[in-house]
């Protein structure tokens, strides 16, 4: 009898467990939170992420047993990790996901997929038309004083979990450190018009960029006519028709208005890294996307996607006036390439920029 009121007493006390277990998970809403909580620690007003999730719902798992993680936490928890860079069991056991290490990490990897699959075409686009491309350059110009310009381009290092013995050279940067070298292209208002993390952190910038999509419209455009848009970039870049960079020694008032106007509008890509690093703590310095190569690519895209979707959603942006940027990459000598002929042609495009607007 004793015997059996025990085993009686553990089952109803296990029962009792599973239903608490099942109730709690049910009854975590992160969405009852205070706004300005709710945007600090997931990135996004309760607004904008209930249109997010809207979008990413229809291309996420169903289930149907009551201890099936409802979508809503799903993409919280990785929003979350996103958001702060923590591990993955800090943000399981924190007490707005209460979700265990193995679940954070499938909702990571489910999210960061979905994103970068479904949402990233539709939020990240290249300026292809003429008037895509005119109302781009007008607002550098604008700003700047800098004609032509449909983009600013550059590098940033996000640090990942060392890889496999047989590839981490490709990932060894200059600094000694794992990471992903990821190209950025943005207009002035820090919309991404491009995003490439395909690379490892040894790959020079200027080989991303001439294995790249846009490096190849550009140069199809040029050929069939389209001589007034360019890219800007730093003196890591070579000089081309459709890439303007700076003079390396600028020996006339002219060349040195050009400069002066050129780092102006670059500055803006400078500043879209800091904006990144900022909200999105899993990219800066200090965290880095510690996982292999492959899964840290898509949860960079994800974030460059998620960016321009919290601009379209105007959603608050920390203060990046005083950015520096990354140090760039070794110059690209243009004395180096004595018979290229797409310096000569990228030297003739920035001498016309600079008869016509700078002296």
């Amino acid at each position: 009898m004793f015997a059996a009121a025990l085993f009686a007493l553990a089952t109803d006390q296990r029962n009792m467990l599973r239903i608490h277990r099942r109730h709690l998970r049910d009854a975590t809403d992160p969405f009852q939170l205070p706004e300005v909580r709710f945007e600090e620690l997931f990135r996004f007003k309760k607004e904008a992420a209930i249109v997010l999730l809207d979008e990413i719902s229809p291309y996420m798992k169903n289930g149907q047993r009551t201890t099936f993680v409802p979508k809503a936490l799903r993409m919280l928890s990785a929003l979350h990790y996103f958001a702060t860079g923590s591990f993955l069991r800090d943000v399981g056991q924190d007490f707005v996901c209460s979700l265990s290490k193995t679940m954070v990490s499938r909702s990571i990897k489910e999210v960061a997929h979905v994103i970068e699959t479904e949402l990233m075409c539709n939020y990240i686009k290249f300026p292809t038309t003429v008037d895509e491309q005119d109302a781009v350059k007008q607002i550098f110009y604008s700003a700047t004083g800098f004609p032509g310009c449909i983009g600013a381009i550059d590098c940033t290092h996000v640090k990942i979990k060392k890889p496999a013995a047989d590839i981490e050279n490709c990932y060894i940067n200059r600094k000694g450190l794992f990471s992903k070298n990821v190209q950025l292209i943005c207009d002035y208002n820090l919309r991404i018009l491009a995003g490439n993390a395909r690379f490892g952190g040894s790959t020079h910038d200027a080989f991303i960029w001439e294995n790249s999509l846009c490096k190849d419209f550009l140069e199809r455009q040029y050929s069939l006519g389209a001589n007034t848009s360019w890219l800007i970039g730093d003196s890591g870049y070579p000089l081309q028709p459709w890439l303007i960079t700076p003079f390396r020694a600028p020996t006339k008032t002219g060349q040195t208005n050009f400069n002066f106007a050129h780092i102006r509008a670059r500055n803006c890509v400078e500043r879209l890294n800091g904006v990144l690093k900022k909200v999105f703590a899993c990219l800066s310095h200090e965290r880095g996307v510690l996982v292999k190569p492959d899964f840290a690519g898509a949860i960079i895209n994800a974030c460059l996607t998620l960016h321009n979707f919290r601009l379209q959603h105007r959603q608050s942006m920390p203060d990046t006036a005083n950015a520096n940027g990354n140090p760039s990459e070794v110059d690209f000598l243009e004395e180096d390439r004595p018979n290229d002929s797409l310096l000569q042609q990228g030297r003739t495009v920035r001498e016309r920029i600079v008869r016509h607007y700078f002296n």
